[in-house]
């Protein structure tokens, strides 16, 4: 067994003996550490060496995606995870126990945990993935949303103010908002107070933020202005400014709202909602429910796909948001037709 230094950090290899060379265990922080994985290793070679926290540390080090945007959510999500059930061995996760975790956590840190787990395995550090095939309940694909309704949208306002106390009237803002601009979750979150224009009732959306505190350009790589409705703005008057930041939403604690806090804001809004009776939804459902209000409003789906931030001119708006609409349309054909066939029946009478 061979600790090597690297820099300002300490690698470790171990003897395989099946194999008859070298195997690379990782890189680590302190030579302490990298001693005590050393210590492990010549306890139980090839398997079981490390606890969650020394994998994670080693993932994060030398299985680097090359997505920045990616990397960040992984820093974020091996953290949390970390907390949890960092002093775990990898392979003290047993299946029932990942499925107890994947129900309090976001889905996005799942994910996160059984790729971790699945480059272990491949590499010979666990034996089994214990986030693999959960059976997890999951959102439905966007085309088969059943989209909300103007009332139902309504409903969720009034159970985050019932569920969230002191803190619902802002929670409150954040539903509506996201449902009557049609925004993307994230791009809501990465809203400043700045660029908001309530006297000609626009808002600027200039990026998104990720489940950390970074901040990236909106999906498309494009800023755009989209209209903000005045039941939105209803809501955002009531929003307090916090002291020493630019952001308009925040965190019960006060931090600049990121994909992981709105998650717990939803959570129990969508437990309170559950227990009502409703179905299951995640945040971006609310986008949708805007989508599908604006067409039954009568809107051209160019002009929809222009608040949504579509560059196709209405093709995705048609194929993932038009189809709940089918009705409205109908039926504003309907009128339509029968007006013009009354007229044509006066004028016709006029002239015999």
């Amino acid at each position: 067994m061979t600790i090597i230094p690297r820099g300002d950090r300490f690698g470790v290899k171990v003897w395989d003996r099946g194999k008859k060379r070298y195997r690379w265990v990782g890189s680590f922080d302190t030579e302490a550490e990298a001693r005590q994985v050393e210590s492990d290793a010549s306890l139980k070679p090839g398997r079981d060496l490390y606890t969650v926290e020394q994998w994670a540390r080693i993932w994060l080090s030398d299985y680097v995606r090359p997505a920045k945007s990616t990397q960040e959510t992984y820093r974020y999500d091996v953290d949390k995870i970390v907390g949890d059930v960092g002093r775990l061995k990898l392979s003290e996760i047993s299946r029932p126990e990942a499925r107890r975790w994947a129900n309090k956590w976001p889905r996005n840190r799942v994910r996160t945990a059984r790729t971790m787990w699945g480059d272990a395995v491949r590499d010979g550090i666990c034996e089994v993935n214990p986030w693999t095939n959960l059976g997890l309940e999951t959102p439905k694909g966007r085309k088969d949303i059943d989209a909300l309704t103007h009332g139902e949208v309504q409903q969720l306002g009034e159970l985050a103010l019932r569920v969230h106390g002191d803190y619902g009237p802002e929670a409150r803002a954040i539903i509506l908002t996201m449902a009557y601009t049609a925004m993307r979750p994230a791009e809501v979150c990465a809203l400043r107070r700045r660029d908001l224009d309530l006297a000609n009732r626009e808002v600027t959306v200039a990026g998104s933020r990720t489940g950390t505190k970074g901040r990236k350009l909106p999906k498309n790589g494009l800023g755009r202005k989209v209209v903000l409705p005045e039941r939105a703005i209803e809501a955002i008057r009531v929003v307090p400014e916090t002291v020493g930041s630019e952001h308009l939403f925040h965190s019960k604690r006060g931090h600049p709202l990121n994909k992981g806090t709105l998650h717990y804001i939803w959570k129990e809004v969508r437990a309170a909602w559950i227990a009502e009776g409703g179905r299951y939804i995640t945040p971006y459902w609310l986008r949708h429910a805007g989508a599908t209000m604006l067409i039954e409003d009568g809107h051209a789906v160019g002009d929809v796909a222009f608040q949504l931030g579509h560059q196709d001119g209405g093709r995705l708006v048609m194929e993932l948001y038009g189809h709940p609409a089918e009705d409205a349309i109908r039926d504003r054909l309907k009128m339509t037709t029968t007006r013009v066939e009354r007229t044509q029946s006066v004028r016709s009478g006029r002239a015999s």
